[in-house]
């Protein structure tokens, strides 16, 4: 599984870095006055890995990005994302889940003057909210949705792509991991979202 989803995010950054023609690109960098600010809404997938693969499958995610630039190297993000964790059925009954990740962090952005594309490696910190939903045993008791908040981390590497003076493309996967009471939750996410500039 890991294998195919590794393939799908390598053949998406391929196709991302040829259709900006990084090999031909002749950019000419206006002079930029930091620190720029840029707000991305977001969505993609995520897939569950380990303890959480075991209960839950894979499901959409949403998020909102806010980050500032402080040089053609540097930025800082903050971001907000909800990672929806449907039950596998054939768990039997049992909650659907989700995360609510608030987390910030820095980025580091790899630029070049012959080079439109801009590669990037992050990693953020922060709170993992994570939610069970109200759900119905076999019996007809009714169990109230639960909420617990840990410490997480998550990182990995993106792509920006220029599409104009207004915005970008954002594309981008990053793996999360929360320290739980007893054990640890990971989940892997790919991205996507239009990077407007402000």
């Amino acid at each position: 599984m890991f294998k195919k989803i590794f393939t799908l995010l390598f053949v998406a950054l391929i196709a991302a870095l040829l259709s900006s023609e990084i090999s031909q690109a002749q950019t000419t960098y206006k002079k930029d006055v930091y620190p720029l600010f840029a707000i991305t809404p977001m969505a993609g997938i995520q897939f569950p890995i380990g303890t959480l693969n075991d209960n839950y499958k894979l499901s959409f995610n949403a998020g909102l990005e806010a980050a500032m630039r402080i040089n053609r190297e540097t930025a800082f993000f903050l971001k907000a994302g909800y990672y929806n964790m449907p039950r596998k059925s054939d768990m039997g009954p049992g909650p659907d889940a989700n995360y609510i990740e608030i987390t910030a962090g820095p980025r580091y952005v790899l630029t070049s003057p012959k080079v439109k594309a801009q590669l990037f490696v992050e990693a953020g910190i922060g709170a993992y909210m994570f939610m069970t939903r109200e759900w119905t045993d076999p019996y007809g008791t009714v169990i109230s949705s639960t909420t617990k908040t840990n410490f997480g981390v998550n990182g990995g590497p993106g792509v920006i792509i220029p599409m104009g003076s207004v915005a970008d493309f954002m594309l981008k996967a990053k793996m999360h991991y929360t320290f739980e009471d007893g054990g640890a939750h990971t989940f892997l996410s790919t991205e996507m979202g239009i990077n407007f500039k402000l």
